[in-house]
């Protein structure tokens, strides 16, 4: 062999960073020093058949032979020898038994070859790469060329990988900063004692720190950790040395200002026992997450403290959420709902017993319709009672704006219903007590008509009478047209003429009719005014006496009531019948199925009134 060539192979070699550039400066040096006219180096690929020419020096005037070649065109004798690592030396292609008159020899003559040196390399049992020499000339190959050609095969072999190899680093480590310089993800190194020794700009900037903090060895992973945290870093950096990596965590650190960032850290030991660690800032999630949890609890506290019961739906119909109001409203549980369309559950049945299919329910048309359904149906209980409600119910929508459930809003209307009921009935009454208030009055005006003397008499009449009717009304209003007592009927007229020493009452609180409260009250009326005027009530030393209980029949319940004036003036029947007798004889004598009895002895009138108040 040549020393020196090696020498030089060995320096050039060295220098060259290319995978290919090494196999085209060693075909070069190799071919200029043999005097040959062309040299190859190829590489077997993965198939097992076929060689493949990155890199060929050749003589000026010669082709290159660069490309795909089937290993099998040089015939099954040579394919062999190479598998097998055995040198194939060709002095001449015509002459030579394995390729003479053969394909391979008309092959190689196209290309103006007559001798050839071939040199396999085998690693592993494995063809990996031939390196061959063409001759122009037929040529007889010497030991030393042989020898030549095997020590070029090896070494551009080993440059070759460690060429790659250096590239594959350097890609790699291209690949790395790439990704250490995103400026999202911070990376840092660090030793076992916690001690930063290295970081990438994107986790200094996160922490607020210089690579000055960083260098004068001032950033430790306890010092950065948050004194509630140090627990679980401690468990992780445990879990680094044991394991060679730590499961993802999250944990705040504390910036340079001394405010707190959150971050998402995932460490791996490396070869050197270093650890090394990717930094992913998630303060933004972490402040997204504690707005929307927030903002749940707001909705939570709102909905469960809602008095109106809601429903969220899903696409089936199906319920999946129900607050309190609504398990209230309708007797069940959300677990009690799963599994079938709410309308199943609370909707199923009209009230008159027959079936409610789903496809009649205005609930449900809010999903397929796509659009707010408003309006008023009736749900059955869970007891089995049915009760009106009044609803909203509205498509839940997705990003595109898809419909994917419905929202119910359900409000019990039983009571309003029963209110409007009671409104309408109320009306209906005030529209008949109305009618027979003004039958009333028409009938006191025409009666004080006929029997005033002027106008002025007219007036001061229907002044009282109208006054006491007011009374009336006001007691019965206060009592919600359900009737009134009789001694507030009672005190309502005669309280003016209470010095304290004038008045007895003697009667227990008792309860009237309105049918029989306004009438009494009218009577008691033009008593009180016939006592002030000409009787007990018209002089200061007078004295009256109301006293009255009640009797049970059979029947009825009947009113006996007494009215007794004394120590007035002299008392004289009058000279003509009055508005008062005429009301007690036509509507308690007659109209209440009661008698009246009034006398005139000379100490003071006295009434008696019985009337049936109420029947059995």
């Amino acid at each position: 062999m040549a020393p020196q060539f090696l020498l030089d192979l060995s320096d050039r070699l060295r220098e060259i960073a290319a995978p290919r550039a090494v196999m085209t400066a060693a075909a070069e040096l190799l071919g200029r020093h043999l005097g040959a006219m062309r040299v190859g180096y190829s590489e077997m690929e993965e198939d097992g058949v076929h060689l493949h020419v990155e890199g060929d020096w050749r003589a000026e005037g010669v082709d290159s032979v660069e490309g795909r070649h089937n290993l099998e065109s040089y015939g099954p004798e040579i394919a062999d020898a190479y598998r097998t690592g055995q040198l194939v030396a060709i002095e001449d292609f015509d002459a030579d038994a394995r390729t003479a008159g053969k394909p391979s020899a008309q092959a190689h003559h196209a290309l103006g070859v007559r001798g050839q040196l071939a040199v396999p390399l085998i690693k592993a049992g494995r063809l990996i790469a031939l390196l061959f020499v063409h001759s122009a000339e037929p040529r007889r190959w010497s030991e030393a060329d042989v020898a030549l050609v095997r020590e070029v095969a090896e070494r551009t072999w080993a440059a070759v990988e460690r060429a790659r190899a250096e590239e594959a680093l350097r890609l790699s480590e291209a690949r790395f900063r790439t990704a250490l310089e995103i400026g999202t993800v911070g990376a840092i190194y660090f030793d076992m004692d916690g001690m930063l020794i290295d970081a990438n700009d994107a986790f200094l900037r996160m922490g607020g720190y210089s690579r000055e903090d960083l260098e004068a060895g001032r950033l430790t992973w306890q010092r950065l950790t948050p004194a509630e945290w140090m627990d679980d870093s401690e468990h992780a950096f445990a879990e680094l040395k044991e394991k060679g990596h730590t499961t993802p965590y999250e944990k705040q650190y504390i910036r340079k200002d001394g405010s707190r960032w959150w971050a998402l850290f995932a460490a791996k030991l490396l070869p050197d026992g270093t650890g090394f660690e990717f930094v992913l800032d998630i303060s933004h999630n972490k402040q997204t997450e504690e707005r929307l949890r927030a903002t749940t609890q707001r909705l939570n506290a709102v909905l469960d403290n809602a008095s109106v019961a809601v429903f969220v739906m899903d696409e089936q119909q199906h319920c999946i959420y129900m607050n309190p109001a609504a398990e209230v409203l309708t007797g069940y549980t959300l677990a009690e709902t799963q599994g079938r369309p709410l309308h199943d559950v609370v909707h199923h049945t009209y009230p008159d017993g027959r079936p409610f299919p789903i496809e009649e329910c205005a609930i449900d048309r809010a999903f397929p319709r796509n659009n707010k359904e408003q309006g008023e149906e009736v749900f059955v209980h869970k007891d089995g009672s049915f009760y009106p409600i009044a609803f909203t119910a509205s498509p839940i929508r997705d990003e595109d704006a898809k419909t994917v459930g419905t929202i119910i809003e359900v409000r019990d209307i039983s009571r309003e219903k029963a209110a409007k009921e009671r409104q309408a009935l109320l009306i209906g009454e005030l529209h008949h007590r109305v009618k027979n208030t003004l039958t009333t009055v028409q009938s006191v005006m025409n009666f004080t008509l006929r029997t005033s003397d002027s106008m002025e008499a007219f007036r001061q009449g229907m002044t009282g009478r109208i006054s006491s009717l007011a009374r009336s009304h006001t007691l019965l209003t206060d009592n919600e047209w359900a009737g009134a007592d009789l001694q507030k009927i009672i005190r309502a007229e005669l309280e003016p003429y209470d010095d304290g020493k004038r008045l007895t009452l003697d009667g227990a609180i008792f309860h009237l009719p309105v049918d029989v409260a306004v009438p009494l009250a009218m009577a008691v009326h033009e008593l009180t005014t016939n006592a002030v005027k000409y009787g007990a009530l018209s002089v200061p030393d007078g004295r009256l006496t109301v006293g009255w209980k009640t009797e049970r029949t059979e029947s009825s319940t009947m009113l006996h009531l007494e009215w007794v004036e004394s120590n007035g003036p002299p008392v004289t029947p009058p000279a003509r019948r009055g508005f008062g007798s005429t009301l007690l004889e036509r509507v308690l004598g007659g109209q209440l199925g009661g008698t009246v009895e009034v006398n005139y002895p000379p100490e003071g009138a006295r009434v008696r009134i019985q009337a049936v108040i109420s029947q059995a």
